[in-house]
């Protein structure tokens, strides 16, 4: 069996071989979209997932431009922690899902359509110059950018790109992402 097989980490799986996929060591993942997806696991077992918006994360109780751990599903502590943030998920309407290697095996039927490869987001300060992330989409997703759009100001915007490695350009023209010339 291979380390890189949905059968070797899902007892009883009979589906297609697929590339092994690490659950989320997160409760909020960034990603490169708009938003988040948030994740819980529920003492009933399997998982809880969701696409949430900049104010859903708030309703959740989560900073917009943080990354949140997943608790330590061995300490008894947190169990009542995670059933209260799955309630709130469930009151958003989260789905639930088996375990996460089925909740991945679906979204990889269902993304057929090629993807653009390289992430780009912009920020135009007040000031003037250009804020600029440009990566692959991969690194972009490892970095979890998605939580740009999770700034209500262009001001948040461009610290947000700051902190996540972009590059300042004074002269916007000088940026060879941007098309301006």
């Amino acid at each position: 069996m291979s380390i890189y097989s949905k059968s070797d980490t899902e007892p009883g799986w009979d589906g297609p071989e697929l590339p092994y996929f690490d659950p989320p060591l997160e409760r909020v993942l960034y990603g490169t979209k708009p938003g988040a997806q948030v994740f819980g696991w529920p003492a009933k077992g399997g998982v809880y997932i969701l696409l949430v918006s900049a104010v859903e994360v708030e309703f959740l109780g989560y900073d917009r431009f943080e990354h949140v751990p997943r608790p330590d599903p061995t300490d008894p502590d947190t169990a009542a922690d995670e059933e209260a943030h799955c309630n709130k998920m469930r009151q958003l309407g989260a789905e639930w899902w088996e375990s996460e290697h089925v909740w991945a095996a679906d979204q990889r039927v269902v993304r057929q359509i090629p993807q653009k490869k390289t992430f780009i987001a912009t920020g135009w300060p007040a000031g003037g110059g250009v804020w600029v992330l440009s990566e692959d989409q991969e690194v972009a997703s490892m970095k979890q950018a998605g939580m740009l759009f999770n700034a209500f100001t262009m001001e948040e915007r461009c610290k947000i790109i700051e902190q996540l490695g972009g590059t300042f350009y004074a002269n916007p023209k000088d940026c060879p992402d941007l098309d301006l010339a």
